[in-house]
């Protein structure tokens, strides 16, 4: 079996080589192919260093793809989709492993016929340069259906190392990775610090309980089951456990590239608006973030 994968950023190319080691064949769509259609990608994991050697093709490519991979910004996925949707068949397996939400909603429904899948994954790598990957947390993933009754992974993914964990309730998997992020990432963004900043500054602590508190009061509404204790007590965690990154937002916001707000923050706030219930923080931050993402 064969996976095309769009979005050849850290984690396109950390899931290429686990699907490599799984047995499958791989190939990069790139805006610019390599001409001799491969480049060499030296991964560092631990002490171990490998390299391989990933094909790349281009989205006018003829070939048709039964099982595309997107990892591409949340923002990108339509435009992505819709530069490769000659070579989709009308059963081509589609799985999301992005942040954020909103984007699977668009897909399901300019790709209803699809298997449609979406994932979330702690996976922590990272690009110094185009042809080095550094792996710096193998992570956890969680896969699920979308829109089909399948009980197991698709075609190459349980037999990766680490095996992604089948989710039949993908959404509430969607949603605590969601929630997470909206802790978390804007106000990095916002303030231009590490992830541990936020529980070491008592100000920053404060508003990140104050947005904690909003989403616990919006999944309620939901009927989502997000945690066994509150949202705080596990933002917390996970800044602790990362205190040393910067989010990437962060990184998008320093390199005067786009964020994916409008899929974190701005999908809860709309969510919340549906229901008629109010997110002054949160609506607060995602009017700074996008301030700022305008300068």
């Amino acid at each position: 079996m064969k996976w095309h994968i769009l979005g050849a950023g850290a984690i396109g190319n950390l899931f290429a080589t686990r699907l490599l080691q799984a047995g499958q064949n791989v190939s990069l769509i790139l805006r610019q192919p390599k001409s001799d259609g491969y480049y060499q990608l030296h991964c560092l994991e631990g002490k171990a260093r490998r390299t391989y050697s990933l094909p790349t093709q281009s989205a006018s490519a003829t070939e048709t793809i039964s099982n595309l991979l997107i990892t591409t910004k949340a923002y990108d996925t339509e435009t992505a989709l819709a530069s490769v949707s000659s070579r989709l068949t009308p059963d081509t397996t589609i799985l999301l492993l992005q942040n954020g939400m909103g984007q699977h909603d668009a897909v399901l429904q300019r790709y209803p016929s699809a298997n449609l899948w979406a994932g979330v994954t702690t996976a922590g790598a990272w690009r110094p340069n185009p042809d080095e990957l550094i792996c710096v947390a193998a992570g956890e993933t969680h896969i699920g259906p979308l829109n089909t009754h399948a009980t197991q992974l698709p075609v190459g993914w349980a037999e990766q190392v680490p095996a992604p964990t089948y989710k039949q309730d993908i959404q509430t998997a969607l949603w605590r990775k969601l929630a997470i992020n909206c802790a978390i990432n804007p106000l990095t963004a916002l303030h231009g610090c590490h992830n541990g900043a936020l529980i070491e500054n008592p100000g920053l602590y404060q508003q990140m309980q104050l947005i904690c508190a909003e989403l616990d009061t919006l999944t309620r509404a939901l009927d989502i089951p997000l945690f066994a204790t509150d949202l705080i007590d596990q933002a917390a965690n996970v800044a602790q456990a990362t205190a040393g990154n910067r989010s990437s937002m962060l990184e998008d916001i320093t390199h005067g590239r786009p964020t994916e707000i409008e899929f974190i923050t701005g999908h809860v706030c709309q969510q919340a608006d549906q229901l008629g219930i109010d997110l002054p923080c949160n609506k607060a931050l995602l009017s700074q973030v996008r301030a700022l993402s305008a300068t």
